[in-house]
């Protein structure tokens, strides 16, 4: 699993109101996100024995207002099924046909109308709006599925570093900002999200990402440290647990890559273990892998 789509996992699962007011408002409304059910993400696309996919974050959410069935019947449905798929590599022509797929299989599954959602991490078409997988027959168009996408480098992220959403502060540092303000824009930015209203886990999922995703060039480091020194201390003692959460991040992908090597591909309960173990017992899995034969070895599996 890619670590890229466990940090935003953990985040849009947090997030995910805040996610539709940020890029879909219009949608936001219509939704009554206390009702939220989260749904299992594991998808046979071809069952009993086809292939097995892991969905993103995949929920069941009210709406406020009747949704229209599909097949142009009365409006009978007061539940959506919500797919976002989180997308790092750098070209969308992989994603699109696994948009279709994942869409056909939650809709079979759960009977509900679905909506598809992208999110693409490195690639920014126009930055918001509707992508589409097509299938043609010589010059005859047989098939066109569209679902929505955010593409992160393809914004402005000044609007959504200013704006009042937590998550657009976040997910600016994957967005385009000017590059001679990155120092500022860091400081301040981490130091708005160590003084936000918000408990402690969830200024760490933010915290987290805007500072690991925020880069900065060399030429820049001595700015931010000038500008860091000014910050008050509890700002800068809450911001060190953002970094120790990020060096746990990276020890943990840094184990699941030794694992893999060695093992294959690791399980989905594998790496969901090695999620909830402390940095220490990382570092000893790092240091006694070599030794063993098994996952079990190492606590790992019970098989």
């Amino acid at each position: 699993m890619d670590d890229h789509d466990q940090r935003f996992k953990s985040l849009l699962r947090e997030f995910l109101p805040e996610f539709f007011k940020l890029f879909f408002p219009d949608w936001a409304a219509r939704f009554d996100f206390s009702g939220t059910e989260w749904l299992e993400q594991e998808a046979f696309l071809d069952p009993p024995g086809g292939e097995k996919r892991v969905l993103d974050v995949v929920a069941k959410v009210p709406t406020r207002v009747p949704v229209p069935d599909s097949a142009g019947r009365a409006a009978d449905h007061s539940l959506v099924v919500v797919d976002v798929e989180i997308e790092s590599p750098e070209r969308a022509t992989d994603i699109r046909p696994r948009m279709l797929w994942y869409y056909e299989f939650l809709r079979r599954r759960h009977a509900l109308p679905v909506v598809p959602i992208c999110l693409f991490l490195r690639v920014g078409l126009n930055g918001i709006g509707w992508d589409a997988y097509e299938e043609r027959l010589w010059d005859h168009l047989l098939l066109r599925f569209e679902y929505a996408y955010i593409g992160l480098p393809a914004l402005d992220g000044l609007p959504y570093y200013n704006g009042a959403n937590l998550l657009g502060v976040a997910l600016s540092a994957l967005m385009k900002l000017p590059a001679a303000d990155r120092a500022r824009i860091k400081a301040e930015g981490l130091a708005r999200i160590a003084r936000a209203q918000e408990n402690t886990a969830r200024k760490g999922l933010l915290g987290e990402c805007f500072n690991n995703y925020l880069e900065l060039a060399p030429s820049q480091v001595s700015e931010f440290d000038r500008l860091w020194a000014q910050q008050a201390p509890e700002v800068k003692t809450m911001v060190n647990s953002f970094e120790v959460s990020g060096a746990l991040r990276a020890t943990r992908n840094l184990v699941r890559k030794l694992l893999e090597k060695k093992f294959g591909p690791l399980p989905e309960a594998v790496f969901d273990r090695l999620c909830m173990l402390p940095i220490e017992r990382l570092e000893e899995i790092a240091l006694s892998y070599t030794d063993v034969t098994s996952l079990k070895d190492l606590g790992l599996t019970d098989e």
